[in-house]
């Protein structure tokens, strides 16, 4: 009885205690302004404004969403060439969706600056996808049938999801077969602007068995249980918009006695609750508040390092990336590719941590793996391509989730040396040396404005690769990577690098056009 005792007031302590966290944790994010200093913008929007019309943040980028949550937003970069989301499309976009596909999700800025809204997209967007989501249930026995044209685009595809954010499956483009009398223009020989292009998808309950039917999809969920679908949509040709110039995608339910729901029927008869709805954020902001201020954490620079040259580590799941940056003695060595933070299961991704504390320019480098060009339309598919599409972003903290910049291939590709390297300037404006430009042979990101919470840090981005549709003859991809630390073993040239410049002076002295051979020599010597 007395142990029993004992045991019962060490449970309440450990209770108490955490409530205390917990409600210590909540009053720091509780604040009617920014705990911390903040540069200020006043670009925070596309030109014409954000595509529902939501308020714009204050010039250090605050804003309380419609659930009366306080986030700092970051910045909108300046428009570049090749760019997805533009000013000219972002309002026509919103007018596309059906009863089953609520419409289009980005970064801040474009479709709106509420992260409570539907149209906000807090899982580390990148800025040339369009992301399409909605959740659906299946009746016992039943199949949903998607019907649709093949898109004008880069890469295409459909994943389910958990409510966990973890991928269960997916089906992209060129594994999808034509319908009867079409062509998949996705697959090589087949012209990317053939006209006729009609396909049949299919989706049933269920884990993907052995020896999967052609063209459809599984939810690894049982009949009756709500599934999250993707419709990821990257490059579109022309940015005519994030549809690929194409009809939304119509559906059909297919039911177990053979009778047939069509589109509104069908939506009703598939309806959950989280169709239309804002996705919660993977780490509670109030979880990272009480991470960042653990004892032994740097609490304005989480996960970062001062170190002159830094790898991107890849990326498992959720579990693994806050054990990395908080408790890395705890890290598994062996960690289960899960995935997280509504990942792409074909897509491998890379990371790293940064902070201006270290350093206010910083230089990501390494070899850029050929891909495709599609933004103008071309018509023929490159066959011969090693990855089917490659990015670099700049982002906020774990808990916001959000996207500040982008670079893609295509945009990448103009500044490219001889061996195939690319050199990308990190910093915030005000910080960018003159010579970080294209005219120079390099190309520039913005670092953003901190981690996105109102008491968080101000100084910190995370920095995030990927590498979408692999050539089975490239084995130097993120896909190679089974384990953390051989990522150089495993990607060798491919790696990408970050090199610590600490202030804009010392790239500067680099010329323009810049000198990169010491930067290489800055890798060799690290």
């Amino acid at each position: 009885m007395r142990i029993a005792k004992v045991v019962i007031g060490l449970l309440i302590l450990i209770a108490a205690a955490g409530g205390l966290v917990v409600f210590w944790a909540s009053s720091k994010l509780k604040h009617d302004d920014p705990a911390t200093p903040r540069p200020e913008f006043t670009r925070y929007e596309l030109d014409s404004g954000v595509a529902d019309g939501s308020a714009k943040p204050t010039p250090v980028g605050y804003a309380v969403d419609s659930a009366g949550r306080q986030w700092i937003l970051p910045e909108m970069p300046n428009a570049r060439a090749l760019d997805i989301h533009t000013a000219a499309n972002t309002k026509h976009d919103l007018s596309l969706h059906t009863c089953f596909w609520p419409g289009p999700r980005a970064r801040s800025g474009v479709y709106t600056n509420d992260q409570n809204s539907f149209h906000f997209e807090n899982q580390f967007p990148d800025t040339a996808t369009t992301y399409v989501p909605t959740a659906f249930k299946l009746p016992p026995g039943a199949k949903l049938v998607i019907k649709g044209q093949y898109p004008h685009m880069r890469h295409w595809n459909f994943n389910t999801y958990n409510a966990k954010g973890q991928p269960q499956d997916s089906l992209s483009d060129i594994d999808i077969n034509p319908d009867a009398g079409s062509s998949n223009p996705f697959r090589p020989g087949v012209p990317r602007n053939v006209a006729a292009r009609n396909y049949t998808v299919y989706i049933v309950s269920g884990p993907a068995p052995g020896q999967r039917a052609a063209n459809t999809l599984y939810t690894n969920a049982d009949a009756g249980e709500e599934v999250f679908l993707w419709m990821r949509n990257f490059v579109p040709d022309n940015s005519v918009d994030y549809a690929g110039a194409v009809p939304l995608p119509g559906i059909q339910l297919q039911m177990a006695d053979g009778s047939v729901l069509n589109e509104d029927a069908a939506c009703a008869a598939t309806d959950t609750p989280m169709r239309g709805k804002q996705l919660p954020h993977n780490v509670n902001p109030i979880a990272w508040e009480v991470l960042t201020h653990l004892p032994w954490v740097d609490s304005e620079n989480p996960g970062a390092s001062d170190a002159t040259v830094r790898p991107l580590q890849a990326f498992f799941n959720r579990k693994q990336v806050v054990l990395d940056a908080f408790v890395p003695a705890l890290a598994p060595k062996d960690p289960e590719l899960l995935g997280g933070w509504w990942s792409n299961k074909a897509t491998r991704y890379g990371y790293t941590f940064l902070s201006r504390n270290f350093g206010k320019v910083y230089v990501v480098t390494g070899r850029l793996p050929t891909t495709p060009k599609t933004y103008n339309g071309e018509t023929n598919n490159d066959a011969d391509a090693q990855v089917r599409y490659v990015s670099f972003c700049t982002g906020g903290s774990l808990a916001a989730a959000t996207t500040t910049d982008c670079l893609y291939d295509e945009q990448v590709q103009r500044t490219l040396d001889k061996a195939g390297h690319y050199f990308i300037v990190v910093t915030r404006p005000e910080d960018r040396p003159t010579n970080a430009t294209e005219q120079c042979g390099v190309e520039w990101m913005d670092f953003g404005n901190g981690d996105g919470l109102v008491s968080g840090s101000s100084e910190w981005a995370i920095f995030i690769n990927r590498h979408t549709m692999i050539n089975p003859s490239f084995k130097q991809s993120w896909f190679a990577v089974k384990k953390p630390g051989t990522e150089a073993e495993a990607m060798g040239d491919y790696l990408p690098r970050v090199i610590n410049m600490r202030e804009k002076a010392k790239f500067e002295a680099l010329g323009c056009p810049v000198d990169t051979s010491k930067l290489t020599g800055m890798l060799a010597a690290n």
